[in-house]
């Protein structure tokens, strides 16, 4: 106890520098983070070490509650003492519990961003700032749906990273299990931990979040939490394939109506190249979809790729002779999807006037 009393005295003194130290380390932690295929085991033991941290910190604040209500005669010693150190065993698991949280996302929020998965990275980002700063994450953290919902997102970042890595043979089943480990995650686990009644609030949080990830399930595939550890990178267009004599790059995805129709009218091909990043192990077709202003045209198998240890970018690619109504449009685009109808990204080539 009294290492416990010196902690908590260390504590008292320097408790007003801990919210800036908290988001100094938050967010130069995001500069200097490895990220890379094989810190997957260390990802996979974090969000593990996140997730029964966070269900022991809501089984305390039940615990907490219980014996505060009971009359002191009651209590053993054991509760007694636990019960006068609860502010620095609370500190003590919220900080580590907040530092779990921060890795998940510093390690998987970038990977959105080389996705160019937008929504989810605006989302993401602002929900990783409610950790930084220590005042705002302890009273959001006693929160009942905010924890269930912490719990959800950390999980399902760590998924969409962990299962193309350690199951890449399975990738046409992501969103089977992706679903099951969200039912698995929100379930009520600490209610069973100190065998109590669920509360009505726990109830409703699971709710709420059972009607979201149904509604997940069921939202065009573009749109739903992406496979973060397979992404396309330096896409672009080009005149006539990569392996043609007359192959030439298009500048900056741009062309001007007057040259895409000169192109066009040439007989020559317009490609899109998609160069993808995919662990070891990985191995699907590819599939791309073209659009001209959002209308899909044509959807083109492409071959086989396989994931190297080395990230090898797999220069995949489909190539299009006639394209419809072209005096009007503004862009094509192109989809790059997977076997299984699993989104990869998308690219654009934009006609200027």
């Amino acid at each position: 106890m009294k290492l416990l009393s010196h902690i908590k005295s260390l504590y008292s003194k320097y408790s007003r520098l801990l919210p800036w130290a908290s988001l100094i380390w938050g967010i130069g932690s995001s500069f200097w983070l490895t990220r890379d295929y094989d810190k997957a085991n260390r990802l996979g033991f974090f969000t593990l070490a996140f997730f029964l941290l966070i269900i022991i910190m809501s089984t305390w604040y039940s615990y907490i509650t219980k014996i505060s209500l009971q009359s002191h005669n009651k209590l053993t010693k054991i509760h007694i003492n636990i019960h006068k150190q609860k502010d620095l065993l609370e500190f003590v698991g919220l900080t580590a519990t907040q530092y779990f949280i921060q890795y998940i996302f510093m390690f998987c929020l970038p990977f959105l961003y080389f996705k160019q998965e937008w929504i989810w990275l605006f989302f993401l980002s602002f929900f990783v700032g409610m950790t930084l700063w220590d005042p705002f994450w302890v009273r959001l953290f006693k929160i009942q749906i905010f924890r269930l919902f912490l719990r959800l997102i950390s999980s399902c970042m760590a998924f969409g990273f962990l299962y193309a890595v350690l199951f890449p043979k399975f990738i046409d089943y992501y969103y089977v299990w992706f679903t099951v480990v969200c039912f698995f995650v929100i379930f009520p686990w600490n209610s069973f931990v100190i065998n109590r009644k669920i509360k009505i609030q726990e109830i409703a949080a699971s709710f709420i979040l059972t009607i979201i990830i149904a509604i997940h399930s069921f939202i065009p595939s573009e749109y739903q939490f992406p496979v973060i550890s397979i992404w396309v990178e330096n896409s672009n267009y080009s005149i006539e394939k990569p392996s043609s004599n007359s192959y030439e790059l298009i500048k900056g995805n741009i062309r001007t109506r007057k040259e895409f129709l000169k192109t066009i009218n040439s007989g020559k091909q317009i490609c899109a190249i998609s160069p993808i990043i995919a662990p070891s192990g990985f191995y699907s077709r590819i599939y791309h979809e073209w659009y001209v202003d959002d209308i899909l045209i044509d959807r083109i198998t492409l071959p086989n790729i396989s994931g190297s240890d080395i990230k090898e970018k797999h220069n995949t690619y489909s190539c299009k002779k006639y394209f419809l109504n072209m005096k009007q449009a503004k862009k094509i685009t192109t989809k790059i999807y997977l076997k299984n109808g699993i989104y990869v990204g998308k690219q654009f080539l934009i006609i200027s006037d």
